[in-house]
């Protein structure tokens, strides 16, 4: 059926047809294709000179018999996935049509005539009729699109599967038409040999290399007075012919405008960078299901191909939120993702997603192999790092929610690997799309979750795991134990607001970190020294119970294995987090006096000063006053007037808080009052001039200066939303106790449901119950008041804890209404013993139960609880 004879060859870009002998090869090696599919390639090449008809393919390939039409769009799907796309063009209504240019070939009809340019009227191009629908993409696309309007050279840059090709080719067919000689997509994933990228370009355009000269030169003189866009797709890895060849084109074709899509910038000049980020990640999830975000619309639309019965509901919200979020918002892994939903369910799929390499697989038959897997995506950007880059990239894998750049230059170098080329490696690897730079001061990077996990992997494989991570711990550790020393040391400057800002972004590497030395790791000095260093920006935030999580476990290896510094600061810290009743008083006492023998050890005078005013703070609930003076003797002989203002001020709130023990609050109010004047004075240091503000809140309650109490607490609360790191939850107390007795129900109410979930974290709750009785008497819920009186009661008492006056107070008022109400003991001893019984879930939820019905209670008596105007309570 071929007029080709048994030696004759064909050749087009890097395939090669050998009819005769009824094989092909591509880069030299061959290829297994069926007979039917080479019959069909070898008779659309034999008539590449014009259209072929459908019923003329079937009766060469298929003489004699009855074939239906969809056996030779198989063939020509399998030819197309072979060849790439743009081989075989379909012509709507008529055939097929051989679009390659056959090397050599003299009898193209398509050659042009002796001294004629090479180049032909160009086809209208090869971009799809449509694109699949962008989702979350709307401001990308209009700004992508004007910049390719305005710019010669745009290149689209981004990790692996963050969908580049998709949004370059929304570009190209919202643009067609703007180019008279049409638009072309050219992919370049399949060529390995960078010298063929021109040919490749020739080749989708139907230009004929047949002159002198280089391709690139041909090629260029070719396009020299055409105007049309040219889509260059996936240049990652031939980027410096693909940069070589855009440099030609817009130096010498004006009209031509090019599109790249990379993993980095082709570095020509004028080029024009778009960065395409992750699709919008949902920030919360609701019992409605509803979660607004382009992640979770793919996801969706994406299920529902695979199971049309899939629907986002309050049962899989969760998981569906969860999965988006381990994924990046990368496009590729959502789609693998969404396509596993039929078989593995929303919440097998999120719980396998720790194997996610193995799990997402089984793409699109069609698309490339690469993007077929998640694995072959990432392996697909890893085969393109130099060895240093891979090295440095498995050992960054070991960080938790970013890093420094000198975090990472201490876990990522070696002895093969300085720190300089660490640096180079880093800005390699944010070039090409796999580390992410945020914009923050000093900078900050991170890796995607599932750069990270596949990086993971590679650590293993290297044999590294244990040496990186062992480096990791014991870097983040030396960062710790450095700013904890500059703040708190004999020699400290930092403000706390700098202390915060420089660990705060750490928390992740340091859980990573001690989880490593309390585990496999098994470096307990290490865990030591992080748990002490670590304590007091966890309290700031509010973790205050996730660091004694961490320092209950290790303190009985303190003496043995800790250095005198380590055991100091770890001591000290645990006396002083375990304070407000979340220690039994003993273990307080007793890690305040280890803390004081070692400071005295050593001589330091300010770590001295600090852990006697920390000893003097748990003393004051059950000492006398005598022993109280002694200490306040002591810390003011050994405190200096060049020392910072926010050291100076801790002994005038002890002060103030021994002057509140003995009920003397407007003393207790005018020396906290003294130490917001020293703060005040000192820049950054917001968290204690809080503090501070808080402590006033209860003197202002315990005068009873309820109106006070409320416009300072919201001032606390109105400055706290401005630097969300700041814990207020003691601040947040004194207002909903504040508001309760001005008979603000509502507001009060409100307070509290806004503060629990941080009363719960930082380990305060058993204090706010106290400060939720006048609000739950008021409401009218008198019988579930005595039940969280008796468990705040019951606490103090388990804790060997003396009780504030205002807790003295508030029982007496209580059991006023109680009476007035005409409460029986009977009922009351069964209140108590109820609430002594309950878990902190079941107060949790006994103070937050509805109390729509009872603002306004059915006996409203007149109470000293409220304010004294004669106003009944709910009034």
């Amino acid at each position: 059926m071929t007029r080709y004879g048994v030696q004759t060859t064909l050749s087009f870009g890097d395939v090669v047809i050998q009819p005769g002998l009824r094989r092909m090869l591509i880069n030299g090696e061959a290829t297994k294709l069926g007979a039917r599919a080479f019959d069909l390639l070898v008779a659309l090449v034999e008539r590449r000179d014009r259209v072929v008809g459908k019923q003329e393919l079937i009766e060469l390939i298929w003489p004699g018999l009855v074939v239906e039409e969809n056996n030779l769009q198989v063939h020509i799907s399998a030819l197309r996935k072979l060849l790439g796309p743009q081989i075989i063009a379909t012509i709507p209504g008529r055939g097929y049509r051989f679009t390659a240019v056959v090397d050599g070939d003299e009898s193209d009809s398509r050659a042009p005539p002796d001294g004629a340019p090479l180049a032909q009227p160009l086809a209208p191009g090869n971009l799809p009729q449509h694109v699949p629908p962008l989702h979350g993409r709307v401001d990308d696309l209009r700004d992508l699109t004007s910049l390719v309007e305005a710019h010669s050279l745009v290149t689209l840059v981004g990790p692996a599967g963050v969908g580049k090709t998709t949004l370059a080719l929304a570009a190209a067919v919202a643009l067609r038409g703007r180019w008279v000689d049409g638009e072309c997509l050219i992919e370049l994933a399949r060529i390995d040999n960078p010298a063929n990228v021109p040919r490749a370009v020739a080749q989708a355009l139907h230009i004929s290399l047949r002159g002198q000269g280089t391709a690139l030169d041909q090629l260029v003189d070719a396009l020299h007075a055409q105007t049309l866009l040219l889509v260059l797709d996936n240049c990652e890895h031939v980027v410096t012919a693909v940069a070589a060849m855009a440099q030609a084109i817009a130096a010498h074709a004006p009209g031509v405008h090019m599109l790249a899509t990379s993993q980095e910038l082709l570095n020509v000049p004028d080029e024009q960078l778009f960065r395409l980020q992750p699709l919008a990640l949902p920030t919360t999830y609701d019992a409605t299901g509803v979660i607004p975000s382009a992640a979770t619309d793919l996801f969706v639309e994406r299920a529902r191909a695979v199971d049309p019965r899939f629907a986002l509901n309050a049962s899989n919200a969760q998981a569906v939120f969860e999965i988006c979020r381990q994924l990046d918002g990368l496009p590729l892994a959502i789609e693998l993702a969404a396509a596993r939903v039929r078989l593995l369910g929303v919440k097998g799929l999120r719980d396998r997603l720790g194997e996610r390499f193995r799990v997402l697989t089984g793409g699109v038959r069609t698309a490339m192999p690469r993007h077929q897997t998640l694995y072959a995506a990432f392996d697909w950007s890893h085969t393109l790092l130099s060895v240093g880059e891979q090295a440095v990239l498995r050992r960054l894998a070991v960080f938790v929610g970013g890093f420094t750049l000198e975090l990472a230059q201490q876990v990522a170098s070696d002895q093969h690997i300085d720190e300089w080329a660490v640096l180079d490696d880093l800005s390699a690897l944010a070039d090409k799309s796999l580390l992410i730079a945020d914009t923050a001061e000093p900078p900050r990077y991170r890796l995607l979750e599932t750069t990270r996990a596949f990086a993971l992997e590679r650590l293993a494989d290297a044999g590294e795991t244990h040496a990186v991570t062992a480096r990791h711990a014991r870097a983040v550790r030396d960062l710790f134990v450095r700013t904890e020393d500059a703040r708190f040391g004999e020699q400290g400057t930092l403000s706390m607001d700098a202390f915060v800002a420089r660990l705060a972004p750490e928390l992740d590497n340091l859980r990573a970190a001690l989880h490593w030395a309390m585990g496999d790791g098994r470096d307990l000095a290490t865990a030591i020294a992080l748990a002490g260093a670590s304590a007091e920006v966890f309290r700031t935030l509010g973790l205050t119970q996730e660091a004694l999580s961490y320092m209950q476990v290790l303190q009985g290896r303190v003496d043995e294995l800790a250095s005198p510094e380590s055991a100091f600061v770890f001591w000290h810290r645990l006396g002083l987090l375990g304070s407000h009743g979340r220690l039994p008083q003993a273990v307080v006492l007793d890690a305040h006096a280890r803390a004081e023998r070692s400071s005295r050890q050593t001589g330091a005078r300010r770590r001295l000063y600090q852990c006697l005013c920390g000893t003097a703070w748990a003393l004051s609930s059950d000492i006398e006053n005598a022993h109280e003076e002694s200490l306040l003797e002591e810390i003011a002989a050994l405190e200096e007037p060049t020392w910072p203002a926010w050291l100076r001020g801790q002994r005038l709130a002890l002060i103030s808080a021994i002057c509140n023990r003995h009920g003397r609050f407007e003393s207790a109010l005018a020396f906290l009052n003294e130490q917001q004047v020293l703060l005040e004075q000192a820049p950054g240091e917001e968290a204690l001039l809080l503090n501070c503000l808080a402590n006033q809140c209860f003197k202002l309650i315990c005068l009873e200066r309820y109106e006070e109490t409320v416009a300072m607490a919201q001032t606390l609360v109105t400055r706290k939303n401005s630097n969300p790191q700041i814990c207020v939850g003691l601040g947040l107390a004194h207002l909903t106790l504040a508001l309760a007795c001005l008979g603000r129900l509502e507001d009060a109410d409100r307070t509290m449901r806004q503060a629990m979930p941080g009363w719960r974290r930082d380990g305060t709750l058993q204090w706010v119950y106290v400060a939720l009785t006048p609000l739950l008497a008021a409401q009218g819920r008198h019988a579930d008041a005595m039940r969280v009186f008796s468990a705040a009661t019951v606490f103090f008492d388990r804790m060997g804890m003396d009780q504030p006056q205002i807790v003295s107070r508030i029982r007496h008022r209580l059991q006023q209404e109680l009476d007035t109400l005409g409460a029986t003991p009977a009922d009351l001893k069964r209140w108590q013993r109820e609430g002594a019984q309950l878990e902190e879930d079941a107060l949790v939820a006994l103070c937050l139960a509805d109390a729509a019905d009872t603002l306004r209670p059915q006996h409203p008596p007149e109470l000293s609880l409220v304010r004294h105007t004669g106003q009944r309570a709910g009034a």
